[in-house]
């Protein structure tokens, strides 16, 4: 297997939120929809690399943050959103495929897990609800474009669906109509000079492959996700330059494999999510080094996975117990994927006691430890 550690270019964080870490348990809350990036940040993509880092100890570092925050009053933590952006720092909006296009079975679209889940009698989403139509973007996207530049925004990141594709998630399903829209939308946003950052998976698999690999927890979707995204990173790669491969990996395999409030609404919280998690992580390295073998010194786009977290804050800095407790609490949630990809190829120490979590082999390892880029 190719290497994990070091395959992102820059780093994709999204959804990240607060809360204070109460009994030794931390909570988990929503973030607004958003991505800002700098306008000089292709410049600092380009930064020297270094070697694999060591594990992640608990307590971390991140002790030294805390001291510095956690008292501060309300007020005071306020004031950090305001005087700290560059003065040229560039604002850009985000959406997701199963969120604005609608269309969920227009010229050929094959149905998603979403498509499946929502549109199913007694779904249990608020008025029945569902993405069947939503915004409209699939038929109205010249609006949508017209809104963006009013917005004067200079950067857009949407999601492409796969199942609209390839209906069935296999390369052998190729939808024309679909390649067209997306040409389309892209070559739309060039001539507007608004930069396309792509979401290749946000949530919205295919649902020929649950229903015929039981979706993320079968090893063989490494495979499958990566000729998909191989298949991207050729037709679309000449225009776009900034690529996520999965939205907010942790919500896939929790939500999705774990408690099933997600499609495909698998509760196997025991074992599932972590094999999931594993299979994502392997997927996500598959497609980098896919783009980096094969598109970047033509295409010189960048690379990366948008991963979600709770700022978690211990009650009492000053108490190792709830130190330990909510930096643990990180390790578990942005660790999980972070550790692997941008740190040294391999599970949080902290996580290793979990006997449900899948390992990489001694060979596997030594394959990983290979250099990366930072930001």
């Amino acid at each position: 297997m190719k290497r994990i550690v070091g395959t992102a270019d820059f780093f994709g964080l999204n959804h990240y939120t607060s809360r204070v870490i109460t009994h030794n348990n931390g909570g988990c809350v929503a973030g607004p929809e958003g991505v800002v990036f700098h306008s000089s940040q292709e410049k600092k993509l380009k930064s020297k690399k270094v070697g694999p880092l060591p594990p992640s100890t608990v307590p971390s570092s991140a002790t030294d943050v805390w001291r510095k925050f956690t008292g501060q009053t309300t007020y005071e933590k306020k004031l950090y959103h305001y005087g700290t952006f560059p003065e040229d720092f560039s604002w850009g909006v985000s959406s997701s495929a199963y969120q604005i296009e609608g269309g969920w079975n227009a010229d050929g679209k094959g149905p998603s897990v979403w498509d499946t889940f929502a549109n199913a009698p007694g779904s249990g989403i608020p008025e029945g609800a569902n993405g069947s139509t939503t915004c409209d973007s699939y038929n109205r996207f010249n609006e949508d474009l017209y809104m963006l530049r009013g917005l004067r925004v200079n950067s857009y990141r949407f999601s492409i669906s796969w199942s609209r594709i390839f209906p069935n998630g296999r390369l052998s399903s190729l939808n024309q109509k679909a390649v067209d829209y997306y040409n389309n939308l892209i070559n739309s946003l060039v001539a507007a000079n608004i930069s396309s950052m792509v979401t290749l998976y946000y949530y919205d698999l295919p649902n020929a492959l649950q229903t015929e690999l039981n979706g993320w927890e079968n090893p063989e979707m490494i495979d499958v996700f990566n000729d998909y995204a191989d298949f991207c990173f050729a037709t679309f790669g000449d225009r776009v330059k900034f690529w996520i491969t999965f939205q907010q990996p942790d919500t896939i395999a929790w939500l999705g494999y774990g408690t099933g409030q997600y499609p495909p609404r698998i509760r196997n919280p025991g074992t599932a999510p972590y094999q999931v998690a594993h299979n994502l992580i392997k997927a996500h390295a598959t497609a980098y080094h896919t783009y980096d073998d094969k598109y970047r010194a033509s295409q010189g786009g960048k690379v990366s996975i948008a991963l979600n977290a709770d700022w978690i804050e211990p009650v009492d800095v000053n108490n190792p117990r709830e130190v330990y407790a909510a930096d643990r609490a990180m390790q578990f949630q942005l660790g999980w994927f972070a550790h692997p990809i941008f740190k040294n190829g391999d599970y949080p120490d902290a996580l290793k006691w979990q006997s449900r979590l899948p390992s990489f082999s001694e060979e596997e390892k030594k394959v990983l430890q290979w250099n990366w880029n930072i930001m």
